[in-house]
């Protein structure tokens, strides 16, 4: 016996009629299985699908909401490209580590765009016209804002950086804000030597 244990202690259950001692107390009568089984899956089924529903919403919130907002954008209709506010013709986003499309951005395309033809279009260039000691997040914002289109100059290194992305995200949000086609691609192919344009 185990001391000071209470052994006069006596239960009663419906199973039977006579008291018995609680010791011996078979505590399985007091269990309804089809209970336990039902609460047990409704649980475990109400934490897979908020697990799941958490895990699928945060890993595809951006782009089930861009996928809604560009709808809702074709559905309205695309508006104007002229921004009133515009102060650039065109933002020109590139890989500026790259010595190579730099220079074809500053060399060619620039001279290209601004310097011929009949109608001079002003570029907003990140090496010529980003004021020194602005967060990248705010010259990035402003670019694109105050730029009618932003060109993103694509090669394969720049494609995988922060800086693109970051730059698409804008140029996206500022296209599903306004319904504006503001987005440029060309992409550039580095062999062996000055970058080509291929489209």
């Amino acid at each position: 016996m185990i001391p000071g244990l209470a052994t006069y202690v006596d239960c009663y259950t419906s199973v039977n009629s006579k008291p018995q001692v609680m010791i011996l107390f078979d505590f399985d009568q007091c269990v309804n299985d089809t209970l336990a089984l039902l609460i047990s899956i409704l649980t475990s089924t109400f934490i897979i699908v908020t697990t799941s529903m958490a895990t699928v919403a945060h890993i595809f919130y951006w782009d089930a909401s861009y996928v809604l907002h560009y709808l809702k954008a074709k559905w309205k209709g695309y508006g104007s490209s002229a921004s009133p506010g515009s102060v650039y013709d065109v933002f020109v986003t590139y890989d500026t580590k790259d010595p190579w499309v730099s220079e074809w951005v500053l060399e060619k395309l620039r001279v290209k765009l601004e310097d011929e033809g009949d109608k001079a279009l002003p570029l907003c260039l990140e090496e010529r016209d980003w004021p020194p000691g602005t967060p990248l997040i705010d010259n990035l914002t402003q670019s694109i804002r105050y730029s009618r289109k932003t060109l993103f100059v694509l090669t394969q290194a720049y494609a995988k950086t922060g800086v693109f992305r970051l730059a698409m995200y804008l140029a996206h949000q500022r296209l599903l804000d306004e319904n504006l086609d503001v987005i440029l691609v060309l992409m550039l192919g580095v062999l062996h030597g000055p970058p080509t344009a291929h489209g």
